[in-house]
């Protein structure tokens, strides 16, 4: 029997909730963290017209700069979910491996940063390790020694830039290092910050956004025949990942046990998704098996989800393929609808996500989901949150560059370990 892995803590800033327990009450009450860009761009010619951002001042203080306002915000975002997650926490216990998904380096913040702090003296000093000098995973690591654990070795430091699949590209690494006793305990998760004017327009220009005239909390609609492109997001979640004898030695409260992980590549077009979908029901089918369960033992699926018209119907394709028959009476949803799409810190916030709805037995609703299209047609949750029987859910994350990944969470119930 392979080892069983659990999730013991863990810590989120989101456009709907600062923190885990506002962020659960958001959630299941449908509320959309979606807003207006008209004041942020002062621009009424600006084509991008919401976002679901997170206001820096609206995060907790630092402890870790002595001149935070020079800190960037992705940075500021991470300590403050990690701070969540080590609350309560025994610095005496060893952290092995860091896994974490992040765009720094590729952030127009980052230059922005530089020149108004006139870190740069002349433009012989413009490279890359002076714009880099610090990311989102060194703050991670600095915070955890800071709390008095023990300094996580360079090797054992993992950053992650997968797009959209990075979060679930943290919780699959971690499973397997865990699993195969490289480590006992790893901190894994994802920040995305980059809500801002030049981001918003590549997306545009992509043709991925919703420009569609109506109000910010009605922008994403996912699965609705009425979909127009994803609401752009930002946001940063960080969970403890254990082996369960490393937790069950010190008496931790199991959120959550990781069952499965499945990754898969199309090597197809780097926005677009295969029509035969034959990478992502892989990924799905390879989360599965990593979990030793059937199609018939999923309750739930968290769909990747993003409110565009090609992935929507290519998901909803893929779930049939892969569910067959049962794919009718699966409940599935996505929570992009409330916080918009947060690319590379999505699925790590949607992991919590999943935690709290094995938790509640809930499961939280696709907001919007009003006008029906015959080319996706399951059971979407349209608009409310439903109680649900739930010991296994399935987690879907797509991105662009054809990287899919897919992550089974499950009650502690289903603990298999005779320890």
């Amino acid at each position: 029997m392979q080892k069983e892995i659990v999730i013991t803590s863990y810590g989120l800033v989101s456009p709907i909730g600062m923190n885990v327990a506002d962020f659960e009450t958001q959630l299941f009450k449908g509320a959309s963290g979606v807003r207006t860009l008209e004041e942020k761009t002062k621009n009424p010619d600006f084509p991008v017209p919401y976002a679901a951002w997170i206001e820096r001042d609206s995060l907790p203080k630092s402890l870790l700069y002595k001149e935070p306002e020079k800190a960037l915000k992705s940075w500021l975002m991470t300590e403050a979910a990690g701070r969540q997650a080590m609350q309560g926490i025994d610095p005496k216990l060893k952290i092995d491996a860091i896994v974490y998904g992040t765009a720094d380096g590729v952030s127009y913040e980052i230059v922005e940063n530089v020149v108004k702090n006139k870190v740069l003296k002349n433009s012989e000093d413009f490279n890359f390790d002076t714009l880099c000098s610090n990311s989102s995973l060194d703050v991670l690591r600095d915070l955890i020694t800071d709390l008095g654990f023990d300094t996580v070795e360079d090797r054992n430091l993992i950053s992650v830039n997968g797009a959209c699949a990075s979060g679930n590209q943290t919780i699959g690494l971690a499973l397997e290092g865990l699993r195969d006793g490289r480590w006992q305990r790893c901190l894994v998760g994802g920040v995305d910050a980059r809500c801002e004017l030049s981001n918003y327009l590549n997306f545009y220009l992509l043709g991925a956004l919703t420009t569609a005239d109506v109000s910010p909390d009605k922008a994403s609609r996912p699965f609705s025949k009425d979909r127009s492109g994803f609401v752009r997001g930002e946001g940063a979640a960080v969970l403890m990942m254990e082996t369960y004898e490393a937790a069950k030695s010190r008496g931790a409260e199991i959120l959550g046990v990781v069952n499965g992980y499945g990754c898969t590549s199309d090597a197809y077009r780097l926005t677009d998704g295969r029509e035969d979908v034959a990478s992502v029901t892989k990924a799905m089918q390879s989360a599965l098996n990593s979990a030793s369960l059937m199609p018939e033992n999923i309750d739930y699926v968290n769909a990747h989800g993003t409110s565009t018209p090609l992935n929507d119907r290519l998901e909803t394709i893929a779930i049939k393929k892969v569910f067959g028959a049962h794919a009718k009476n699966i409940p599935v949803s996505s929570i992009k609808s409330q916080i918009g799409h947060s690319t590379i810190a999505s699925s790590a916030i949607e992991a919590i996500a999943c935690l709290l709805m094995l938790k509640e037995q809930k499961v939280s609703p696709t907001m919007n989901c009003d006008v029906p299209d015959p080319e996706c047609d399951l059971d979407y949750v349209p608009n409310h949150s439903r109680d649900v029987s739930l010991k296994h859910v399935l987690s879907n994350s797509f991105g662009f560059g054809g990287q899919n990944t897919c992550v089974v969470f499950s009650s502690p119930q289903e603990l298999r370990a005779d320890l």
